[in-house]
Parts: structure tokens; C-alpha cells; sequence
């Protein structure tokens, strides 16, 4: 992730310059005089623990621009590779040369966001602000606590650094740290700034806060932004009112919240959709909105499809309701004959209107959904959720249901392990038998989409079996011994029995990080003491199963355990063909082309892996499996579902402040599930995210095709990607 010194040129949000501390993007003659030292950095930072030792003895002896890049790759080390990395950052802290304060502060900052935890760097941090100004107070964001607030609303008055405060109390939001009054009602104060790079900092914070109180002068402040002349700062205040469950204060307050869905930019008003479900009025209001909606996509405004299937989706429960009724009705009815509309857009609009609609009947039809214009993997999953929600006969909902687990794609399949809880909860002792035996099947599936999906299906199919009790829980450090005797029928005893040894099993193999940490989770939240040695195996594997194992063996009674330096292998590409290089993606997709700048230079082990991923092919084709409307879209995944990958993981790369534009609208960034585990998969920002700032990889910056980008639906396509060299 990066940051800042930028001028955003759609919203006129101009970011604050670097500030002591914050190192710069080279340029042409500098990439190629300094990349066998950045090459050397990159090499030591996959090795993690393993290279922890080279990066220490640059930082501390190099010449200045190895001990920024050093100090950058401790940073991206963190707590991987033991403690010496932390210790050595907030010592550099104390250093004569502002840059190098800086350095320490924004590498503190990337590591505590990497591994989520508290550093003990705050009163370091503080004691470096007056050196290290903005990297400090960024880094504040990430890694101080509570206590550094009063510093933080102190920066908030000075102008240099009022845009980079702001964001920081936001960070201490989404970090689950409460907002002091005093932060509060400074952040109120800054809403109403002059310049707009401050002002957005002011309302995200406040649109963040952490278990935010009723309190009106911060309702009041958001509701005067709603007019903002920038899209994103209305974005953030609409969206803040819903969070802080203000809507109703808003709307007393005189405020025109329905107006916001018909904004000229479509991501206020996806943001007004999700606002404005809390009540029956605002679903009314959504429900004519995407009506109209509908008729600028048919002027060819490809974007308002966001807002019209984010209003769809929102209004997914509601069509009992006469006007939205109605409304989807007509959706439904209009979008097949649309005829200049992509056919997957159209699909969209019809399948969720009719899902909608069913799920409002008395007698729903399925099959109404089963027949909707979108592919099996898009459509069938629709069916599964009104199999979850009870929608349609019994008798109808098992012939359905046994199809969806039958299908040959593994995305159906997967969805129709997600209905598994609710035919349990609605059927006889025959669907009990029948849902335990599929979903141990599922467990020891070779693909990742379909054993992905048995865990997550099987917490709630282990509540089904025991409504009325509790996993046994670890007393008094003993492991195993219950706190009270679980309430489990012989049924239900032997189909624990068998879901345990299949989840147990699964976890004892499995080495992908997010399908290996989350069967670690299941084994603590569900207290299987037959677990212990999967937990404690994983403990020194991948740095997101070992975080989850470190948890599982807290759960499961023992003393909570340090997670051992790890030494890593670098992935299997090679640097050495895009430091220093000028770089292009160019990805054709349905919607259009999109031009990339990719950023070697911030991040070469990820750059790396698309380049040679892309000469080979291996995005051509590939769908877009995820999109969150003014969020991301997202895709790279050969599976098509989240869950596959290259073979291979990346280790984290975030980027320093200074670093470039991180995560504005345009931002690209490698997705992950945690620390070192992203891979091929990657993604665009619609609109500006600073809490991605630091914690992911970003790669680079769309220069072109925004507009295609923030087109793209679930089910998009890359045609075909290409690199393109600048020589």
C-alpha cells in the first residue's frame, strides 16, 4: 500500500506532500543506478527471519538510502522475524537524521498493521513526532494506542499535517479504538475545513468511529457534508450516518437522505443504498431509485448498474412491500429486452429481482430463479440462499438442494453446502444423516472452492445438531475438561464424532493459509481437544496459520504460545526483470481495456509475479469473482471463487508514505487472507480506502479505463492481458 503527494483528480483531493521521514519514487536514471540494492533489499525481505540479519547490519551501517530501504523491509518483516525487528525500528526512532525517523516510523506503522497487534512503540512514536512529522503521525494511525490521541488532535491544527491526523484517528477505528471527546470534536471542527484533503480525512474518521455514542454534533457534522463538493467526502458522510445508525436523526434534521441515491456520482449513491435500509422508507426510496437508475443505464451509463444490484440486494427481504414489489416487477420485466445493455448486467438485474420477489410468495417457485438469465455458477448460488432462507416448500427445496450438491461446477456445489444448516434445522432425522455425510465429504474434498465452503458450513451445522449447548470449554488450564457436560442426543454425539474427525483430519494436511487457518479457528471455537496436534503443527507453518493455531491452542486451554521466527523461501519468479523497469499492465476485459503503471520499484515480488503470470496466459479468461460497489472489484482467481490461487504466496510488500498514490480510486493491490499469502489474485479501488494503506500490497495505479473498471460486474471477464515495457 502507499500513500500520498498526489492530486486526485476526480474528487480535487489533494493529499498532504511527504513529510521528514517519507522517501520518494525514483526516477528513470535513479531505478536503474539503484536496483541491485533494491533487488539485494527484496531478497532479504522474502527470507523473512532468514533475512532479517542482512536488512539489520544495512540499517544500521549502510549508506542512507540502504538504511531506508532496510528499515522499509524490517517493517515488512514485523514480528516474522522475531523480535529483533521491532526493537531495532523503534531505535531508529532516536536517530539524528529526520528521514530515518521517518523510515522507522512508517516500517513500525506496515508492522503493526501486518500482524494486528500492539508494537509498545507509542511512547517512541510520540517522542519522534517533532522529527519525523508525517510518516510519525501516520504511523500513530497504525500503531499507537489510545494514548496517542492527544498528539494526534495537537497535528490536527497544524496544516502540513491536518489530512494525515485525520486519517489516523480513522485508522484508530477500524483498530477498534474508541475516539476520546477531545478527538471527536476536533475531527467535528476539521469536517468543515477549507481545504478538501483535510475535510475527507475529518469525515472518514468520524464515519469510522469505533461503537460510535449517539451524538449529535457529530450527526450534524456529517449531515453538512452530504453537499460536499467532493463526491468522496458526501460518500463518507452518508455512509457514516448509516453506520452510526443516524439515519432518523439525519432525516430530523432536516436532511434530503433519498436525494443522495440519484447523485450524479454513483458511489454516493451505492453508500445511500446501504444507509438508507434500516427502514421501510428508505427501502421504499431505494426501490424508485434504481427504477430510474435503470433508465441511465439504458442511455449508456454502464455504473449505475452498481447502484441498481446494490439496491436489489438491499432490497432482497422487502418485497412484500407494495412499491418495491413494483419496482422489481418492472426490473425484472424491462432488463431481459434490453437489448444495448451487456447481457450480464441484464442477467443480473432480472435474476435478483425475481429472487427477491420469490422469496416474498407464499408458494415461491425455484424454478422461477433456476431459469433467470445468468450462468450456473451466478445463478444457482441465488437458489441456495433461498434454500437458506426457507423460502419454498420442503419437499421443493430438498430436490433442489440434492441437484445444487450434484452439479458439476464446484461454485454450486459449494453454494449448496451454505443451505446444509437450514435443511437441517427444517427437515427429519433422513436430512440430518444426509447433511453430516455430504458435509464430511465436502471436508475431504480435493478442491479448495468446495472444502473452503464445508467450513464454513459447518459451524452452523454444528449448532444445528446441538441447539442447547455449548462446545466444552478448557477449566483451570486442565485441556479437555468441560466446564459443564455438553446436552448432545446419541444423534448428535455420533454426528459430532464424525464431523470432528473429518475437520481434524482436513486441518492435519491442509498448508493453504486461509482454508488451513480457518479449520484451526473451527478446532478452537468448537474446543476439539483431538485437535491440539494440528494446532500445535501449525504453529510453525505459514504466518496466517500460525496466528490462527496460536488462537486454537489458547482456546484449547494452553498457555498462549509465541509464534517462532519464520524463515521463508522467495517465491518462484524473478525480480531481476522488473526492477528498474518502466511497466504496463494492459488488461482487455468485457468492459474495455484497462492500463495499469506498475510499481516494481515499491513492490517487486508481487509486480514480478503478474508479469510472468501474464506472459503466460494465465489471466486470459479468467473472471472477476468479486465486486463491492465503491469498494473493489476483484479477480486473478482460476477457480473463480476467492479461494484459488498460482501455487504459490507472495510475501507482503506495503508501501511506505511517499511511496506513491496507494489506495485513491484506481489503486491496485494484491489481495490476500493475511500476512504473505497473497498470490495471483488482485484488485481495483473504485474509490479511496486508507485503511488498505499499508496493510496490503499495492502494485500500482489505472491510467486509463477507470470507467471500464468501475463498469465491471461478478462475471466480468479478462479477455486478455498483456505487458507492456517502456524502453
Amino acid at each position: 500500500m502507499s500513500r500520498r503527494c498526489l492530486v486526485l483528480a476526480a474528487t480535487s483531493l489533494v493529499a498532504a506532500c511527504p513529510a521528514p521521514g517519507s522517501s520518494s519514487r525514483p526516477g528513470a536514471r535513479d531505478r536503474a543506478e539503484d536496483a541491485p540494492l533494491r533487488i539485494r533489499i527484496a531478497q532479504a525481505e522474502a527470507r523473512r527471519a532468514g533475512g532479517a540479519d542482512e536488512l539489520a547490519e544495512l540499517a544500521g551501517h549502510g549508506a542512507k538510502a540502504e538504511r531506508l530501504l532496510a528499515l522499509r523491509g524490517l517493517g515488512r518483516i514485523g514480528r516474522t522475524g522475531g523480535a529483533r525487528p521491532i526493537a531495532l525500528l523503534i531505535a531508529a526512532l532516536g536517530d539524528g537524521d529526520p528521514d530515518v525517523v521517518g523510515a522507522a516510523a512508517s516500517a513500525l506503522g506496515v508492522a503493526a498493521s501486518l500482524d494486528d497487534g500492539d508494537l509498545g512503540a507509542s511512547d517512541a512514536l510520540v517522542a519522534a513526532l517533532p522529527r519525523g512529522g508525517g510518516a510519525v503521525v501516520e504511523a500513530l494511525g497504525r500503531a499507537g494506542t489510545a494514548a496517542v490521541q492527544p498528539a494526534l488532535v495537537a497535528s490536527l491544527g497544524d496544516p502540513r499535517l491536518a489530512e494525515l491526523a485525520g486519517l489516523a484517528l480513522g485508522r484508530h477505528g477500524r483498530r477498534r479504538i474508541a475516539l476520546a471527546e477531545p478527538s471527536r470534536q476536533a475531527l467535528i471542527a476539521q469536517a468543515a475545513a477549507g481545504d478538501p484533503a483535510a475535510r475527507y480525512a475529518a469525515v472518514y474518521a468520524l464515519a469510522r468511529e469505533h461503537e460510535p455514542p449517539e451524538h449529535p454534533a457529530t450527526t450534524a457534522a456529517l449531515v453538512a457534508r452530504l453537499g460536499d463538493p467532493v463526491p468522496e467526502i458526501r460518500a463518507q458522510a452518508i455512509a457514516g450516518i448509516g453506520r452510526r445508525k443516524a439515519v432518523a436523526a439525519a432525516r430530523g434534521a432536516g436532511a434530503r437522505l433519498d436525494s443522495l441515491l440519484l447523485d450524479r456520482d454513483w458511489r454516493v449513491a451505492a453508500e445511500a443504498v446501504r444507509a438508507l435500509t434500516s427502514g421501510d422508507d428508505g427501502k421504499d426510496a431505494i426501490a424508485a431509485a434504481i427504477v430510474r437508475r435503470f433508465d441511465e443505464l439504458e442511455r449508456g451509463e454502464p455504473a449505475a448498474a452498481q447502484v441498481i444490484v446494490e439496491g436489489e440486494r438491499a432490497l432482497a427481504t422487502a418485497a412484500q412491500r407494495p412499491v418495491i414489489a413494483t419496482a422489481l416487477t418492472s426490473l425484472a420485466a424491462r432488463a431481459p429486452g434490453a437489448q444495448a445493455i451487456p447481457a450480464l448486467t441484464r442477467g443480473w438485474i432480472e435474476c435478483l429481482a425475481i429472487a427477491a420477489l420469490q422469496r416474498a410468495r407464499p408458494d415461491a417457485d425455484l424454478a422461477a430463479v433456476e431459469r433467470c438469465g445468468l450462468p450456473d455458477p451466478l445463478r444457482l448460488p441465488l437458489v441456495a440462499e433461498l434454500i437458506a432462507a426457507d423460502v419454498g416448500p420442503l419437499a421443493a427445496r430438498r430436490q433442489t438442494l440434492a441437484r445444487l450438491l450434484g452439479h458439476p461446477e464446484p461454485r454450486v456445489r459449494a453454494a449448496g453446502l451454505g443451505a446444509l444448516a437450514a435443511l437441517w434445522k427444517a427437515g427429519d432425522a433422513a436430512d440430518h444423516g444426509n447433511a453430516v455425510a455430504t458435509l464430511v465429504a465436502a471436508l475431504g474434498a480435493r478442491d479448495p472452492i468446495v472444502a473452503s465452503a464445508a467450513v464454513d458450513a459447518a459451524a452452523p451445522i454444528y449448532e444445528a445438531i446441538d441447539p442447547t449447548g455449548e462446545a466444552p470449554r478448557p477449566a483451570g488450564g486442565a485441556v479437555g475438561v468441560p466446564t459443564h457436560p455438553a446436552r448432545r442426543s446419541p444423534v448428535g454425539s455420533a454426528d459430532h464424532a464424525l464431523l470432528d474427525a473429518a475437520v481434524i483430519a482436513r486441518a492435519q494436511a491442509e498448508r493453504d493459509p486461509e482454508l488451513g487457518a480457518a479449520l484451526l479457528e473451527l478446532i478452537g471455537k468448537r474446543a476439539l481437544v483431538a485437535g491440539l496436534d494440528a494446532c500445535r503443527a501449525a504453529l510453525r507453518g505459514d504466518p496466517v496459520r500460525a496466528r490462527a493455531a496460536a488462537g486454537c491452542l489458547t482456546a484449547l486451554g494452553e498457555a498462549a504460545p509465541d509464534i517462532p521466527p519464520a524463515i521463508a523461501a522467495p517465491p518462484p519468479v524473478d525480480i531481476s526483470a522488473v526492477v528498474g523497469k518502466v511497466l504496463r499492465w494492459r488488461v482487455t476485459t468485457t468492459r474495455g481495456d484497462i492500463v495499469i503503471a506498475l510499481h516494481p520499484d515499491v513492490a517487486p515480488w508481487s509486480v514480478a509475479a503478474i508479469v510472468a503470470l501474464t506472459r503466460k496466459g494465465f489471466y486470459d479468461g479468467l473472471a472477476f469473482h468479486r465486486v463491492v460497489p465503491d469498494f473493489v472489484v476483484q479477480g486473478g482467481d482460476p477457480t473463480e471463487s476467492g479461494a484459488g490461487g498460482p501455487g504459490f504466496a507472495l510475501p507482503a510488500e506495503p508501501a511506505a508514505l511517499g511511496d506513491g498514490a496507494g489506495y485513491q480510486a484506481g489503486g491496485v493491490g494484491i489481495a490476500d487472507a493475511g500476512r504473505d499469502s497473497g498470490g495471483s489474485q488482485w484488485f481495483i479501488m473504485h474509490s479511496r480506502a486508507p485503511h488498505l494503506d499499508g496493510r496490503y500490497t499495492w502494485i500500482g495505479t489505472v491510467e486509463t479505463g477507470q470507467k471500464s473498471a468501475d463498469a465491471l460486474l461478478i462475471g466480468d471477464r479478462i479477455v486478455h492481458a498483456a505487458i507492456e515495457e517502456q524502453r
